[in-house]
């Protein structure tokens, strides 16, 4: 069988607006740097997380940011099978802790003049990178490796395919060898909600800050469904 080749180009997109992230009060805009034992691991880390570099998380709107931080306190299978049959009308609750809360801030950032971000939930994109990171996908064992880039790649829960792509996007360099990127646009499994992983080089500006309270209503509105009381 011949294999025709296809020249395509990855999508990409411009971050020219705020953008939200909800971290600890100490450093709101630490970047995140993986351990390097950590990164041949393939469920430890976050998602687009770079050997040797900072990616800084963010989101669109404040309800992207607690999509992604108070997933953890969701009551798990395991949990509400444990109490399954207990009591028909019962509703296994979370939690939000009052500190959790008190150790952390709602904070608008900036990009100042950002490189385009890879817009890795789009076919484009999918289609580029399953070209040139062929053979790194089929060289992971196989139980992590993937067919083709797709969506279920992208939101899945194996990370080393999603740091490949970050680790590509990173060292991508121009024609003048420059920076291709500035980071990638992408969106949260946890709902609708775009997100930003905004490379180390970028420059950054923090324009606002907030505590964050029992009243945010982006805060209520990701924790009532979930069945997660805030304290």
């Amino acid at each position: 069988m011949t294999v025709a080749r296809t020249h395509t180009s990855p999508h990409t997109v411009t971050l020219d607006r705020l953008v939200y992230r909800v971290a600890r009060s100490d450093d709101p805009l630490r970047f995140a740097m993986i351990d390097p034992a950590d990164a041949p691991l393939p469920h430890a880390g976050n998602r687009f997380d770079v050997p040797g570099g900072g990616v800084l998380y963010c989101a669109t709107t404040p309800a992207g940011c607690y999509a992604e931080t108070l997933a953890r306190f969701r009551p798990s299978a395991a949990v509400r099978a444990a109490v399954e049959g207990e009591d028909p009308g019962f509703m296994v609750c979370g939690g939000v802790p009052a500190d959790w809360r008190a150790r952390r801030l709602k904070v608008t950032v900036e990009a100042v003049a950002p490189l385009p971000f890879l817009d890795v939930e789009h076919p484009a994109t999918h289609e580029y990178l399953t070209t040139v990171l062929a053979q790194q996908i089929t060289t992971l064992p196989a139980p992590l490796h993937a067919p083709a880039i797709d969506v279920s790649v992208i939101r899945g829960s194996n990370r080393l395919l999603t740091r490949l792509v970050a680790a590509w996007a990173f060292a991508a360099t121009d024609n003048g060898g420059d920076p291709q990127y500035g980071g990638i646009r992408y969106v949260s499994r946890l709902g609708d909600h775009e997100c930003w992983a905004i490379f180390e080089g970028t420059e950054i500006i923090e324009r606002a800050r907030e505590t964050i309270t029992r009243a945010d209503t982006d805060l209520r509105a990701v924790a009532a469904p979930w069945g997660l009381n805030v304290f």
